[in-house]
């Protein structure tokens, strides 16, 4: 996945906000995702860090657990920094499952902390992509499209999220590599006029809203954009399931076992 953003985010500001809001347990992963690296941020746009933390073991001996989800928005120093992470067992069970949202948390460009662990994982997630993900795309590119019909203004941010969420997930089936940026995914897949919703994105404000004809212009290619998640679910060469479950177990139980000593 290239790192390509439009604006530079502020990730010092990033850490500066975890270390005022922390997870419980250790944070092992923390990414920036959202439109930073979807390729159309905003001078307003948010900071969306999204992260794995560890719980050690023996707090999951006793009679109480750990929560498994952490979840705190605010502004932090002028920025709005949204912070999600996931106990690290949740976060293998979410991404052997086919969800799009912790595959590109894995594997985002944008690392805040960079650790031999950091590593790890993008390794271990390559190894789990598998033919569920179009349940994910698929569904998140409806889901946006109904958004954006029922919203009062048509904005541009859910446009370019239908463009994102289709074509990250058809180029996923297609290949197995994960690309998020729409810059360089839209100009290979025939969608270049989106380039222009991009520019004008990242010139405007996050809410911004698009003229009726635009609008009606981008409308346009759903069908297409549906047409060709469907091909790619048809054609992918990813296997029907994930492939390296025991060894993401296995290195799960090492890491366990190893807290204990």
């Amino acid at each position: 996945m290239t790192a390509r953003s439009t604006l530079i985010p502020d990730l010092d500001l990033a850490r500066r906000f975890i270390a005022q809001h922390p997870p419980p347990g250790e944070l092992i992963l923390c990414a920036l995702t959202g439109s930073h690296i979807y390729g159309f941020s905003s001078p307003d746009s948010d900071l969306d860090l999204k992260g794995i933390h560890y719980a050690h073991t023996r707090e999951l001996l006793g009679f109480g657990k750990p929560s498994e989800t952490h979840d705190t928005t605010a502004m932090f120093e002028g920025v709005e920094c949204d912070l999600t992470t996931h106990e690290i067992q949740k976060a293998f069970s979410l991404l052997l499952q086919g969800n799009g949202n912790m595959l590109e948390r894995f594997e985002s460009p944008i690392q805040l902390y960079e650790t031999s662990t950091v590593s790890t994982l993008r390794q271990l997630s390559l190894g789990a992509r598998s033919s569920r993900y179009i349940r994910h795309y698929a569904g998140f590119f409806k889901g946006m499209c109904r958004e954006h019909e029922r919203a009062l203004r048509p904005l541009a941010k859910t446009l370019l999220y239908t463009y994102r969420v289709a074509l990250t997930g058809a180029h996923l089936l297609r290949t197995g590599e994960l690309e998020c940026d729409v810059r360089e995914l839209a100009p290979e897949y025939g969608f270049a006029e989106a380039l222009e919703l991009v520019a004008f994105k990242a010139s405007q404000r996050e809410k911004a809203a698009v003229p009726e004809h635009v609008d009606r212009r981008h409308r346009a290619n759903w069908p297409k954009l549906d047409a060709l998640l469907q091909d790619a679910r048809a054609r992918t060469p990813l296997p029907p399931e994930p492939q390296n479950v025991a060894e993401c177990e296995a290195w799960l139980i090492e890491q366990r076992l190893a807290d204990l000593n």
